[in-house]
C-alpha cells in the first residue's frame, strides 16, 4: 500500500512538473508568433512605402522588394532584413523629393512604421523575458533531469546583429510527440505483463482443476 502511495506521489510530482514545463514553452511560442505578426505588420508597410515611392525616381532601387510570405524563421529574417532596405532607400528618396515627403499617404505610412518598431522593441523584450524565465526553469532541478529527454530544448534570445539586423531563430519543442511514444510504450508493456498475468492464472487455474479431476 505504502509503494503505492508513494508511486502516485512521483507520478503526480512529474505531472506538475511537465505542465509547469509545458506552460513556460507555450509562452515563450506565443511571444514568438507575436514578433512574426508585427513582422509582417513593417513588412506590409514598406510595400506600400514602395510603391508610393516607386513613381517619384530611382525606382529601380525599390523593384527587387518581393518576400515569399511564410511563417519560417528564415523568411521572418529575411523579411526584416529587405524591410530595413526598402525603408531606407524610401527615406533616401524623401529627402530628394519634398513632394514625397509631403505625401500625406507617406506621412502616415511613417507614423505607422514608427509604432510598428516600438510595438517589436516591446515584443522582443517580452519574448526574450520568456526565455529567460523557460530557460532557467529548464536548467533547474526538477527539470533538468527530464527536460531534453522530453523533447524540451534550450530557447534562443530575438537579439540584433552587428549590422542591425534582427535575428530571430526558431523554437520548436518535441515533447509532445515524445510523451506520447512513452506513453504508448508504458501501455504496450503494462498490457504485456497483464496478458502474461492473465495467462499464468489461467494456466495456475487449469492445473487446480486438473489436480481436482485426479482426485
Amino acid at each position: 500500500m505504502l509503494i503505492i502511495f508513494i508511486l502516485i506521489l512521483i507520478l503526480g510530482w512529474l505531472f506538475f512538473s511537465y505542465n509547469k514545463l509545458r506552460g513556460l514553452a507555450e509562452n515563450v511560442k506565443q511571444k514568438q508568433s507575436n514578433i512574426y505578426v508585427t513582422i509582417k505588420k513593417r513588412h506590409d508597410i514598406a510595400q506600400r512605402l514602395s510603391d508610393i515611392a516607386s513613381s517619384y525616381g530611382d525606382h529601380e532601387k525599390l523593384t527587387h522588394f518581393n518576400i515569399t510570405e511564410s511563417d519560417g524563421v528564415a523568411s521572418a529574417n529575411a523579411a526584416a532584413f529587405e524591410t530595413s532596405r526598402v525603408i531606407g532607400n524610401v527615406q533616401m528618396l524623401a529627402n530628394r523629393f519634398p513632394d514625397l515627403k509631403a505625401n500625406s499617404t507617406y506621412q502616415q505610412l511613417m507614423v505607422q512604421l514608427d509604432e510598428i518598431e516600438n510595438t517589436i522593441l516591446k515584443r522582443r523584450e517580452a519574448y526574450n523575458a520568456a526565455v529567460q524565465i523557460y530557460n532557467s526553469t529548464r536548467g533547474s532541478i526538477p527539470h533538468l533531469f527530464y527536460a531534453s529527454k522530453f523533447g524540451f530544448v534550450e530557447a534562443t534570445y530575438f537579439e540584433v546583429d552587428e549590422n542591425g539586423i534582427e535575428q530571430l531563430a526558431s523554437f520548436k519543442t518535441d515533447d509532445g510527440k515524445i510523451l506520447r511514444d512513452t506513453m504508448g510504450r508504458m501501455a504496450s508493456v503494462a498490457a504485456e505483463n497483464v496478458k502474461k498475468i492473465k495467462g499464468k492464472t489461467e494456466h495456475n487455474t487449469e492445473e487446480t482443476n486438473q489436480q481436482n479431476t485426479n482426485q
